[in-house]
């Protein structure tokens, strides 16, 4: 009895592993499609890639920007059109003169608020000058950017410097395209909510109520 009883595992066994293999009732995940992020959302790249060097390029030759200045003086007003750089559109709010950051003397650094000369390599320092409470979140890292580890023990970290992000004579950002929303399972596709009234899951005040009875 039991010799007959033992055969009947293996066969059970090669039962249950057909069945496996065939998976007749296949599971069918409830979560939604994982949502396509373009690359563009994603990419650690400087949105500005400036020039790392004090230089101007212009009938295809390349001049340090002194070898020009240092002969041709420029008039004590810089509020006027340019004659030279005029692709230059300067749109900064009040700071609508040429010496407000460039150097009078050195065209190769910029210039604090004592008349003494800013590294062209720092010009966050510049920016400093006017705009203290985000030049000190720079600092901290809550403005901008910060590419390498999450982990300074780990990796390096790099800062990004302001005009890495901010045309410097046109410092608005241009209109963005935004990143797709969330696909939870909880939010479900979110759809345009530009026409009437739309349900928001994440507010509490926003589902039905029950109504109670009095005693």
């Amino acid at each position: 009895m039991k010799l007959r009883q033992s055969r009947w595992v293996p066969i059970a066994l090669l039962a249950w592993g057909g069945v496996l293999l065939l998976n007749p009732l296949p599971y069918v995940s409830e979560l939604p499609a994982a949502t396509v992020v373009p690359a563009w959302a994603t990419d650690p790249t400087p949105v500005r890639q400036p020039k790392g060097v004090p230089a101007y390029s212009v009938a295809g030759f390349t001049y340090g920007c002194n070898d020009c200045h240092a002969i041709i003086p420029s008039p004590a007003e810089t509020d006027r059109t340019l004659v030279q750089h005029t692709e230059i559109r300067l749109r900064h709010g009040l700071n609508t003169r040429c010496f407000n950051c460039h150097h009078r003397t050195d065209r190769e650094a910029w210039v604090d608020d004592f008349g003494e000369p800013i590294p062209w390599a720092d010009p966050p320092r510049l920016c400093g000058k006017c705009h203290g409470p985000v030049y000190r979140d720079w600092q901290a890292g809550s403005h901008g950017r910060t590419n390498g580890s999450w982990d300074p023990a780990r990796g390096t970290q790099t800062r990004r410097k302001c005009i890495e992000c901010h045309d410097p004579h046109t410092p608005p950002f241009p209109p963005l395209e935004p990143a797709p929303g969330p696909n939870t399972f909880r939010m479900g596709p979110q759809e345009s909510q530009d026409e009437g009234p739309a349900r928001n899951p994440l507010r509490v005040d926003a589902l039905p109520r029950r109504e109670t009875r009095g005693d």
